[in-house]
């Protein structure tokens, strides 16, 4: 079975926000994480976010950050066959076991957009080994979105990150110019405070819950 994990985020920062604690346990457990960008980010930060998406990332030990660079906010502009098609490169080239990506329902247009793109790129083709979907939740987006049963994060698999929580932290400093101040759920204070409730859901002190889309058992 392939111990490579892909890591398929809309923009710089979405991967620590969403599953930094576990990119770092699977990276202690001798997993490669490949890390995939789509989009640029906000335009004010363009010029330098690329610096801070590696100094983030390699501070979790990722083997791997592929920037797509696709505009900010506007891949609905993007015809999807050409996203799915660039994912689909990437699936062929590092055969991933496992795809950690964004949640069907957030409300962040660009996140539905590449759920879209890589439930289609990684479906199941006789002949190809299957692949496991995971969604993670991003705050000031999952949480945000519409509380009805097609939207809402329904979490159903939880990661203890108790002993990767300050590596977490860690790396979103260098992410420190999308951070926002409390309440913001986009917060440092945010950030912590959703561990704890994830992790108290499943007795632990910290935790980051996804929502299985597929796992298959071989």
């Amino acid at each position: 079975m392939s111990k490579t994990v892909l890591v398929i985020a809309a923009h710089p920062d979405d991967e620590i926000l969403g599953s930094g604690g576990t990119i770092k346990k699977l990276v202690n457990d001798g997993y490669k994480v490949i890390t995939v960008i789509a989009a640029k980010g906000r335009k004010e930060e363009e010029h330098h976010i690329k610096q801070f998406m590696l100094q983030a990332n390699n501070s979790l030990g990722v083997d791997e950050v592929i920037f797509l660079e696709f505009p900010n906010l506007l891949l609905e502009t993007i015809p999807l066959v050409k996203i799915i098609k660039s994912i689909e490169d990437l699936l062929d080239k590092y055969k991933p076991a496992t795809i950690l990506t964004h949640h069907y329902g957030d409300t962040n247009r660009d996140h539905q957009i590449l759920f879209q793109a890589v439930l289609t790129a990684a479906r199941p083709i006789p002949g190809k080994n299957p692949i496991e979907i995971l969604c993670f939740e991003t705050v000031s987006s999952s949480e945000w979105s519409q509380h009805t049963n097609d939207k809402e994060f329904k979490p159903n698999f939880f990661v203890d990150i108790t002993n990767t929580f300050d590596d977490k932290i860690q790396s979103l400093q260098f992410y420190d110019v999308e951070m926002r101040p409390f309440p913001h759920p986009r917060s440092y204070e945010g950030v912590t405070y959703l561990a704890h409730v994830r992790g108290m859901t499943v007795g632990v002190k910290y935790a980051e819950a996804f929502e299985i889309i597929r796992r298959v058992w071989k």
